[in-house]
């Protein structure tokens, strides 16, 4: 090797494969591969103390990096010699063939030529320098070189930063998202533990009491065959039957007294809630747990009879109100002006009812009969398909104007919507 490539080799040595240019401060990591301290820092992502080395792409750890200060001195040796060594060849290297100094360069061919090398027909066409001008054009290629890779490798960590804030933006979407599911999961199974809550003090309050008291706040009256005209009821009283032959009813809607989520159809026969309630923000929580309607009869005296049907549903409450609870049109009620049986359907498919005297459990039903008989004070409820009592309340004092009582729980099975049909009244 001549002694202008031992130069070149010895400049190789001392450059930073990075920037191209003498070391800087060079640091040596485990792979042995050098660099300039602030040219390796830049390759590193963001805090992270382990990336990849820019030569081999092996793992480096920033903490691991080991000064060369060795190296360091001999980069600013070279880098001193250099210019001195080039310019003392060119006044050194003769032209082996014609015994001249080569003091020009060859862009094509990539060397020294003297002025008869370069005069002859093999480089006739070829672009010659001086010397001097071509070291000067070579050093400003060689600095657009390193200020293109230093552009390319700013594109390239840009595009990666921002791939990095597009993932953290989305991952950022998707927990606000699950927050906002679990918010709404949560929501609903505290409102499922609170009425299994009042369930369980209801109960915890009927142990307190006599076994006769609690017998005939939970009496069922045992399977009775019933008239086949629905007219002809038989109701309980302290397990004694007596057949009574009540009013059946036309019981209609009254609009006027529906909650505003509730739709009733044109005949007044059936409500169900409005589909919008699956999707009410936050902000419109409902904090009632029932919708009301009443029916538009009204009972002052004597015995009547209606059923309904209630589909799906899982929860619901059924049974007559005072008309006293109706001020202003608005629909106040208390729970001292309502006799109604609660019902709740639970897991297992069979039925949990609920009345101010206590609780039971039934197999499902799907269609009741009310049995209203004013001056005894007494409301029966019955199941129509299988012809047997499902409850009979004590006798009550009724005042005033008693109307059909309805009201549909806001929460039912996922992708229904609760509803409540008024049965015709039988031919």
């Amino acid at each position: 090797m001549d002694v202008r490539g031992l130069i070149e080799s010895l400049k190789e040595d001392l450059t930073c494969s990075i920037c191209l240019g003498y070391f800087t401060d060079p640091v040596t990591v485990k792979c042995g591969h050098t660099f300039c301290t602030q040219c390796l820092l830049q390759c590193r992502k963001g805090g992270d103390d382990t990336f990849t080395c820019p030569e081999c792409r092996g793992l480096i750890n920033y903490r691991n990096f080991t000064p060369n200060k060795s190296l360091q001195n001999l980069s600013n040796t070279g880098k001193m010699l250099r210019p001195h060594l080039l310019q003392s060849m060119v006044g050194l290297t003769t032209c082996d063939q014609h015994g001249e100094q080569e003091k020009l360069f060859c862009e094509e061919d990539q060397r020294p030529l003297c002025e008869s090398c370069s005069l002859a027909p093999e480089h006739k066409h070829h672009h010659v320098l001086p010397m001097d001008k071509a070291t000067e054009k070579y050093k400003e290629d060689a600095n657009s070189l390193k200020q293109s890779i230093f552009s390319e490798y700013e594109k390239i960590y840009q595009f990666l930063r921002n791939e990095e804030n597009q993932h953290l933006l989305r991952l950022g979407q998707e927990f606000r998202n699950n927050m906002a599911k679990h918010k709404v999961n949560k929501a609903k199974l505290l409102l499922e533990i609170q009425k299994l809550q009042r369930m369980v003090l209801d109960v915890e309050e009927n142990l307190d009491k006599a076994p006769s008291e609690m017998f005939r706040h939970a009496q069922v009256a045992p399977t009775t065959v019933m008239p086949s005209e629905p007219s002809k009821l038989f109701c309980s009283v302290s397990c004694q039957w007596t057949q009574m032959t009540p009013e059946e009813r036309d019981i209609t809607l009254d609009p006027e007294t529906a909650n505003p989520h509730l739709i009733l159809s044109e005949d007044m026969k059936h409500v169900k809630c409005g589909s919008f309630l699956q999707i009410l923000p936050d902000s419109e929580e409902i904090s009632v747990d029932y919708f009301i309607v009443l029916g538009a009869q009204t009972f002052t005296s004597g015995k009547h009879y209606w059923e309904i049907e209630w589909g799906d549903n899982t929860e619901w409450e059924v049974g007559v109100c005072k008309v006293s609870a109706i001020q202003n049109g608005n629909l106040s009620i208390l729970p001292e002006d309502i006799c109604a049986l609660e019902g709740y359907r639970c897991v297992n498919d069979f039925f949990f009812w609920k009345l101010q005297h206590g609780h039971f459990v039934s197999e499902p039903i799907d269609k009741m009969g009310i049995f209203l008989d004013y001056e005894k004070g007494h409301i029966a409820f019955y199941n129509v398909v299988e012809e047997n009592l499902i409850f009979s309340s004590p006798e009550m004092n009724f005042q005033g104007t008693l109307r059909p009582y309805f009201a549909l729980s806001r929460h039912n099975e996922e992708g229904t919507l609760a509803s409540l049909s008024i049965c015709p009244r039988s031919k």
